[in-house]
């Protein structure tokens, strides 16, 4: 399961479409035991995940695996429960396989890392980063992928934006971020 966590977030983000927007109003979404601020602007959607058959449908998410993403596109958070946590290595191979995501899915929409991997804490999260560039013909755009585990419900989760400010604005969105134990 942990090899495709980045192909089926690459899948969402191809097939809503991509958008770049920011407003400094924050709409809360508490489910699942997680907690998080994103745009208010943003029309959030949760998605049923299939991992096994690598499918989703719009629907209700669980607390063991899902997705949320804006209906604007420039918005996928996912999350899946992961005993033993991902290791180092693989949550860098996450990361530095995205650009092959993209690519294994449509020619046309591309993605590559441009810049090294980060690992920072932020908010008492050890948080993977690196930098993207995604394109189509005429269009490109800044973001960034990040990856982090929440020890307290023994997930781990990923966000993908498509901002000019995506280091920014997921730094926010981790220091908004919480997540508990299932009850």
């Amino acid at each position: 399961m942990k090899r495709y966590f980045i192909i089926l977030a690459v899948f969402f983000m191809l097939a809503s479409g991509m958008a770049i927007s920011c407003s400094p109003s924050l709409q809360i979404f508490n489910k699942y035991g997680i907690s998080f601020k994103v745009d208010k602007e943003l029309r959030l959607v949760e998605y049923t995940v299939d991992w096994v058959n690598m499918t989703s449908r719009i629907g209700n998410s669980s607390y063991e695996y899902g997705a949320v993403m804006s209906t604007e596109k420039n918005f996928v958070f996912l999350w899946v429960t992961t005993i033993p946590k991902f290791t180092n290595e693989e949550v860098m191979f996450s990361i530095l396989s995205t650009p092959n995501a993209f690519q294994s899915i449509t020619s046309k929409f591309q993605a590559a890392v441009t810049g090294d991997l980060v690992m920072q804490d932020i908010a008492g999260f050890e948080v993977t980063f690196a930098k993207m560039r995604f394109t189509l013909p005429d269009w490109s755009a800044p973001g960034i992928t990040a990856v982090w585990y929440c020890p307290d419900s023994q997930r781990t989760m990923q966000i993908i934006l498509i901002n000019k400010k995506a280091e920014t604005e997921m730094k926010r969105f981790v220091r908004s971020f919480s997540c508990a134990p299932q009850n």
